[in-house]
């Protein structure tokens, strides 16, 4: 079993579903269900990011359109100092997060902190194009 698949298994509960796939460096993850920050951060970045570290992934993309949020924007901090947490320990280089415009305002938050800190992320409202930013050097 490789270990998307292994993620995939692990991370699957009954609020919040997650599909893992690696093409060419780089890391396609498919959520969905309902969540919050903290789910989020238990469920979704730490399994995921625990795995770039040992993958030799240089990508990530979240695409994130399918996830019901509550919006809880006082956590978004968590999220962001769990990213950063992983960021100097994996060899990712570019982190794209595919969101609907529902979210689109949280997510901007989210971007502008990660950025701010030095991390290389954009948003995306199409698969497609966070794949290809993501597989593109540098």
């Amino acid at each position: 079993m490789s270990f998307a698949e292994n993620l995939s298994k692990d991370t699957a509960g009954p609020d919040l579903t997650l599909t893992c796939k690696v093409i060419d460096d780089c890391m396609i993850t498919t959520c969905a269900g309902h969540s919050d920050c903290r789910t989020c951060i238990h469920t979704i970045y730490q399994p995921i990011l625990s795995q770039l570290e040992d993958a030799h992934c240089t990508g990530l993309v979240l695409d994130k359109r399918q996830i019901h949020c509550s919006r809880e924007k006082k956590s978004l901090n968590l999220v962001v100092d769990t990213i950063l947490s992983y960021k100097n320990r994996s060899p990712l280089r570019k982190l794209a997060l595919v969101t609907s415009i529902e979210y689109s305002r949280d997510e901007e938050i989210l971007r502008d902190l990660l950025f701010k800190k030095g991390v290389n992320i954009r948003l995306f409202t199409e698969l497609y194009e966070a794949i290809s930013w993501a597989q593109a050097y540098p």
